[in-house]
């Protein structure tokens, strides 16, 4: 396959802080990103995988996506990637960090039904119980959590949506994560649609998270829907 000829020169952004240990970078790409995709700096697996999404709206995400990797200078980083709905959401951190981000856009479904089918038992009440205006936002927010932990612990996502609970307390997430390590993660609302989770482990430590947009490129400011963090002991609490 033959890189797009109409592509824009692409840049590549470099990580600020990416010497400290305690930062890492959230990308968020949209849909003009398409206009930067060269499938000619394609990796002979995303060729492909390229070659096997026939499907328009696959393959404008991998397009999304695959822009936005090749504009971030990752370099000897762990990286972590989800799109949806021409949009892509990048996660950078340094070298051997367990991570993981996912991207979700809001769109009408059963939401109790997915819930009922694949959460914890407590999240399905927590669901039923919410506010018809309300349950969306909370749905997005439980399921970007579990999926950026299936993709940070390497597991199946009907795993996760299991054995990763989370829930508002007073007003304070908490949450139960499968692993003997400190965890944190934090959900972002970049757009009323959009829904962004990232989540990290092996650091109890608050970390500098950077939050990025592009094209163009732009720091950026989105509010925060939840934030949570773990210890080991509340692994082993939850195990007893």
């Amino acid at each position: 396959m033959h890189g797009n000829p109409h592509a824009l020169s692409t840049p590549r952004f470099s990580l600020n802080g990416r010497s400290t240990h305690t930062s890492l970078t959230l990308w968020l790409g949209f849909p003009s990103a398409r206009e930067h995709f060269d499938s000619s700096t394609l990796s002979a697996a995303d060729q492909a995988r390229l070659a096997g999404r026939r499907n328009s709206r696959r393959r404008a995400d991998f397009e999304v996506s695959r822009a936005l990797l090749a504009a971030v200078d990752l370099e000897a980083t762990a990286h972590s990637m989800s799109h949806s709905a021409e949009h892509a959401a990048l996660l950078v951190a340094p070298g051997g960090w367990q991570i993981g981000v996912d991207l979700e856009i809001n769109r009408p479904r059963d939401v109790l039904k997915v819930a009922r089918f694949a959460f914890h038992q407590d999240e399905v009440h927590a669901l039923e119980s919410a506010a018809r205006e309300s349950r969306q936002t909370l749905f997005y927010t439980l399921w970007t959590l579990k999926e950026s932990f299936a993709k940070a612990l390497q597991l199946e996502l009907v795993d996760a949506l299991r054995q990763c609970v989370f829930w508002n307390e007073g007003g304070k997430w908490q949450g139960r994560v499968p692993v003997g390590s400190a965890w944190r993660a934090t959900v972002f609302q970049p757009r009323p649609e959009i829904f962004v989770a990232a989540s990290w482990i092996g650091s109890s430590e608050a970390v500098s998270l950077q939050l990025w947009e592009w094209p163009p490129k732009r720091r950026a400011e989105w509010p925060v829907i939840a934030a949570c963090a773990g210890a080991p002991s509340d692994v082993d609490a939850a195990r007893a």
